[in-house]
């Protein structure tokens, strides 16, 4: 009999326990964008490959220019199918970084899109004439 009771009690003091909280206001205010400050990364100049085709006929030839240039005679070789899959990876390689690059420019794009918007719309629209002839 005493649990009849106090669940409606304790039912009624939870329900009016949540109609006492306060409406939450909001408002809503554009943040500026900061500028990024990103600068691209610069193009890396990479070491120039020596690459020396050894086969059966020129392998002692190749050996021999080595050990006159006091080279070590050590190869690393790469059949013809390995070959082509390390220029595929290369070229795999080149192209994420070509998406990277984009998605760099893309953010700074849209970070800084007001100062360019402005500047655009201040400047008229001239084409550009791709003719190296000079008249």
């Amino acid at each position: 009999m005493q649990n009849v009771l106090i669940l409606p009690i304790l039912t009624t003091v939870l329900i009016s326990g949540c109609a006492s909280t306060k409406q939450l206001e909001i408002f809503t205010k554009e943040v500026e964008r900061v500028p990024l400050n990103l600068e691209l990364p610069p193009v890396e100049v990479l070491e120039e490959i020596n690459y020396m085709i050894v086969n059966e006929a020129n392998q002692e030839e190749v050996f021999a220019k080595l050990k006159e240039a006091n080279i070590d005679p050590v190869l690393f070789a790469l059949t013809d199918e390995d070959y082509e899959l390390l220029q595929k990876n290369n070229v795999r390689m080149r192209n994420q970084l070509i998406k990277y690059r984009n998605i760099i420019e893309a953010y700074k794009q849209y970070y800084e899109s007001k100062k360019d918007e402005q500047s655009e719309s201040k400047s008229s629209f001239e084409p550009k004439n791709f003719n190296n002839d000079k008249d």
